[in-house]
């Protein structure tokens, strides 16, 4: 079972669109980053992580990207995973049954 969660980033100089683009392509290339948007708010970019590795390896991999920026970690609980693995274990076992 991995771990998942979202990063979101905020950079202290907003660069142009060319930079901005060539963040996202490095977010994306990240081992345990699926997908990495641009966002306006608060936030400039929102990374969706699954990994199978420690999710604060992942993070600190996000953080060498650019180090100019505010970096914060939202990861899943385990208990909902749990939860959706018993679930779907009864639905086999139903199903098997």
């Amino acid at each position: 079972m991995g771990t998942r969660g979202y990063v979101v980033i905020k950079l202290k100089v907003l660069p142009d669109t060319d930079r901005l683009w060539e963040l996202t392509k490095q977010y994306e290339e990240i081992d345990g980053v699926d997908f990495a948007d641009t966002v306006s708010g608060m936030y400039d970019f929102v990374l969706t992580v699954d990994t199978k590795k420690a999710f604060d390896t992942v993070v600190h991999e996000i953080r060498k990207v650019e180090k100019n920026t505010e970096v914060l970690s939202l990861q899943s609980s385990n208990l909902f995973d749990k939860h959706r693995e018993i679930k779907d274990l009864k639905l086999l076992n139903d199903l098997s049954g």
